[in-house]
């Protein structure tokens, strides 16, 4: 049939076509080759679990600049063992390329060729010697960086898709309240519960007004009022507060009177307040209230450091009151001595004088009603 190509002249036009392309690939490599012919060049050896594609003749650069390219490619003798690179280097590369520089296969661009990338050592080490061993570092996959971006991807997916059922339990519930179903909706949507709700809260707000008042009555009733008798004191806020009367003071250091830390009396500290009992006795009056207020900065805590200066109070209270007798004012009454422990607080007072000195003391104070 006309125009069909005889058997033998189709393969005579296949065989040609081939040699074109064989003396093409011939003439790039004799090209590569020429560029580095006449030049002085050493060898240099490196390793790889795997080259990813990478091909004889292939680029070498240092520090991204073109040096050299892979002269041979050497297969693994064994399963497991890596493949070795002959790479052929520019002497005038050579004070960069030391002993510690380390070699990667490499991707020019996104989808390029593959190129070996050597990263030059430090400036003490020795330059590396002909045909050693470069360093490795393991050739960056295009695979791989695709796989981590993929699973990237989907834990971004995972928690979009929890942001959305999230928010559409939000709206739901919002919609149940805007149509006064449940409990909460019925109670936004009824005024009349809120308002029931309201008064309830303002009825129970005026009873613990309430039992606040009767408490404060009961403290000074009987059997009650002998404990409160016993501390010295009622209201602790209101303690040191008499702007009515006249003050005098007296302060201690906490060392001038107690063992470190404790509550316990020395026999130092006895003496000072059998001294300051006798300072006293001539200022007390009929109406004279004694206060005993202590202070303590325990770095343990608040909590602590009032428990610790509420019983140093009480033990100068017990002190005076069974040595000096400060509490005797009659033959049927007893005077107020008040023995309060405020920790770290720092109480309202009304009376002049030098503030604190110490953070750790104890104050006795009597408070005198002009006549």
């Amino acid at each position: 049939m006309r125009g069909e190509l005889p058997r033998w002249r189709a393969l005579a036009n296949a065989f040609f076509a081939l040699g074109v392309l064989g003396l093409a690939a011939l003439g790039v490599t004799k090209i590569a080759d020429r560029q580095w012919r006449g030049r002085a060049t050493f060898q240099a050896r490196v390793e790889f679990a795997r080259i990813g594609g990478l091909d004889p003749g292939a680029p070498v650069r240092v520090q991204g600049i073109d040096a050299g390219r892979v002269e041979v490619i050497v297969p693994p003798g064994r399963p497991g063992e890596p493949v070795t690179l002959v790479l052929k280097i520019d002497a005038r590369m050579r004070d960069l390329v030391r002993s510690d520089a380390t070699a990667q296969v490499m991707t020019q661009g996104v989808v390029g060729a593959r190129v070996v990338e050597i990263t030059p050592g430090g400036p003490d080490a020795p330059p590396l010697p002909e045909g050693g061993k470069l360093l490795t570092e393991a050739p960056v996959e295009l695979n791989d960086v695709l796989k981590g971006a993929t699973e990237s991807l989907a834990k971004i997916d995972a928690v979009a898709v929890a942001a959305r059922e999230g928010l559409g339990e939000i709206n739901a519930i919002a919609a149940t309240i805007r149509a006064g179903r449940g409990t909460l909706g019925h109670l936004v949507q009824d005024d009349e519960a809120y308002e029931r709700l309201m008064s309830l809260s303002n009825r129970g707000e005026r009873t613990i007004d309430d039992l606040d008042e009767n408490l404060a009555a009961l403290k000074g009733t009987w059997p009650l009022s002998r404990y409160f008798d016993r501390r010295g004191f009622t209201d602790k806020d209101r303690v040191l507060f008499h702007p009515e009367a006249l003050c005098d003071r007296r302060v201690l250091k906490e060392s001038d009177l107690f063992e470190p830390g404790r509550a316990i009396l020395t026999g130092l500290g006895k003496q000072r307040l059998d001294a300051l009992g006798l300072w006293m006795k001539p200022l007390l009056r009929a109406k004279t209230e004694v206060v005993i207020a202590a202070f303590h900065d325990d770095p343990r805590g608040e909590e602590l450091a009032e428990l610790l200066s509420q019983q140093q109070a009480e033990a100068v209270r017990s002190h005076l009151v069974a040595r000096q007798g400060i509490n005797a004012q009659g033959w049927f009454s007893s005077r107020k001595v008040a023995a309060v422990g405020f920790g770290k607080q720092v109480p309202r007072t009304d009376f002049e004088g030098p503030g604190p000195q110490f953070p750790r003391r104890v104050e006795l104070l009597l408070f005198t009603p002009p006549n």
